[in-house]
């Protein structure tokens, strides 16, 4: 127990720097001649001098030890990193160019870490602003409103006033419930983003976060298949291959494709004929004209680059829209709050004057 415990917090200790500084140390040894099991272990006797890295020495022990039983580096690589990674890195394997996968997966893991920054940087402060909108509630709801009901009954309150006194009966009833019930939604929803098939996600596929994580794996899966067709390897057995090592969500669309290949379609018409929209309808457009000429896997290298790019640019600009929205939410309760508010002194002075 006590180890499995100490792998789970290793491996969130494995961030995208982590992982990226050995990419580039196996992908320059690699440059130099050496063999894999060489270098694992030459990585290995370097950490474990002073100073070594405890969570670097688990992952390279994990790799040499698969490496050593004729295992792939991808086998040893999969607790450690996401399936999109495992997956590049398979490809350059058995396509005999894990170098250049190499390469290609530090800039795949780059573009990835500047999406989740203008994610995480973009969210702080519309999530401040939510706090503040909350906390303004419940300030209300549980604290204030309650006192001003003690002096005048609220069954004869109307407009902002009356509707305060509903969100303070809310607050005080069901608020706690709604809030735990949103942090559950959420991480629900994270979860479901490798896992959760079927025709509604497909829908969802259009709308952050499913259409972000929709952008990162099917850039992946675009470095990963023009590694293996750079090696001429069929696209049937690209498709095949990459489709055993894939989360369910991108085997069902690597399953839809393969189908129509074996039918005798190239492989942009194939993911047209799945339906799914995979990688995205304007990459699907483009793979039916590059799959029936020469050049194809640098294609698809390009069409990956970009589109990850073009995607960091997108995000980047939904994060100002959110901001801009966050604001504009929290004058309207701020102007509501101070409305109900003053409705709520009119009230009290219009019951004091029926009592005089």
């Amino acid at each position: 127990m006590r180890v499995e415990i100490v792998r789970y917090w290793a491996r969130t200790q494995f961030n995208a720097s982590e992982r990226v500084r050995l990419y580039r140390k196996i992908a320059k040894m690699l440059a130099g001649g050496l063999p894999l099991l060489r270098i694992l272990e030459e990585l290995a006797r370097r950490n474990a001098g002073p100073g070594g890295d405890s969570t670097l020495s688990l992952v390279l022990d994990d790799c040499r030890r698969m490496v050593q039983n004729g295992q792939l580096l991808s086998d040893g690589l999969a607790w450690w990193v996401p399936g999109t990674e495992q997956m590049i890195i398979m490809a350059g394997e058995q396509s005999g160019r894990l170098e250049g996968s190499l390469h290609a997966l530090v800039d795949v893991v780059q573009a990835g870490r500047r999406i989740k920054t203008e994610i995480l940087s973009g969210a702080a402060y519309p999530l401040a602003i939510l706090v503040m909108i909350a906390l303004y509630i419940w300030l209300f709801g549980a604290l204030v409103i309650p006192q001003f009901t003690r002096l005048v009954d609220p069954a004869g309150w109307h407009g902002a006033a009356l509707s305060l006194y509903r969100m303070s009966l809310w607050v005080q009833d069901w608020m706690l419930f709604a809030v735990a019930g949103m942090v559950v939604f959420i991480a629900a929803m994270l979860a479901s983003l490798p896992l959760w098939r079927g025709n509604v996600r497909v829908f969802l596929d259009r709308f952050a976060p499913f259409s972000i994580y929709r952008l990162i794996v099917g850039s992946g899966f675009l470095m990963a298949f023009a590694a293996l067709q750079a090696a001429g390897v069929t696209v049937e057995k690209s498709l095949a291959r990459l489709s055993v090592k894939s989360e369910p969500w991108l085997r069902e669309r690597l399953d839809g494709a393969l189908m129509g290949v074996r039918s005798g379609l190239n492989c942009g018409e194939a993911l047209r004929h799945a339906g799914y929209g995979f990688p995205s309808p304007a990459i699907i457009d483009d793979l039916c004209v590059y799959a029936d000429y020469k050049g194809f896997s640098e294609a698809l290298k390009l069409l990956a680059a970009e589109w990850m790019e073009e995607g960091v640019e997108a995000v980047a600009l939904r994060m100002k829209v959110l901001n801009g929205f966050a604001i504009v939410t929290l004058a309207l309760v701020i102007a509501w709050l101070v409305t109900g508010f003053f409705g709520i002194q009119q009230e009290i002075a219009a019951a004091t004057r029926g009592v005089g």
